[in-house]
């Protein structure tokens, strides 16, 4: 992940952008499987294989749901992870995100979530009437493996 950070650092290098100063930038998209993507994004890379414990994730709303009852990982689409500065970051989310903001999701490398397995933080958007505070009640989080593993 810290070398996503630094190719879009030196991707920017005329605009003076620090690797201190950039943020990760994280999209889900509208691909479900890996044979539907074409090409790779002009910056930053698509992550897929992560599954939500404590949610689903509608595609057609682009927003956090809950999940189907005994259903506990869901897969979620692919993920897009690329800079930016901390202070277009701020701005872009006011915009996108409305007065309660998305749910900061972390993302585990095993189902125990400890420090030790947090790799990053994912920016999922959420419903008006289940903003962020519910989804972090509800421990909601994503994994890098499922149940089987």
């Amino acid at each position: 992940m810290t070398g996503t950070r630094q190719e879009v650092v030196r991707k920017h290098k005329a605009d003076k952008w620090a690797l201190d100063d950039v943020v990760y930038r994280t999209e889900v998209q509208s691909f479900e499987r890996v044979e539907q993507v074409r090409q790779a994004p002009p910056e930053g890379v698509y992550i897929h294989g992560l599954f939500l414990d404590g949610a689903a994730y509608d595609k057609k709303e682009g927003i956090l749901v809950e999940s189907e009852p005994k259903r506990l990982y869901v897969p979620l689409p692919i993920l897009y992870v690329s800079g930016l500065v901390k202070d277009e970051a701020s701005k872009r989310r006011k915009e996108l995100y409305g007065t309660h903001g998305p749910y900061e999701c972390p993302v585990y490398k095993y189902r125990p979530r400890t420090d030790r397995f947090l790799i990053f933080f994912v920016t999922l958007k959420c419903s008006p009437e289940k903003h962020s505070k519910h989804w972090a009640l509800r421990g909601t989080a994503l994994l890098t493996t499922d149940a089987a593993s």
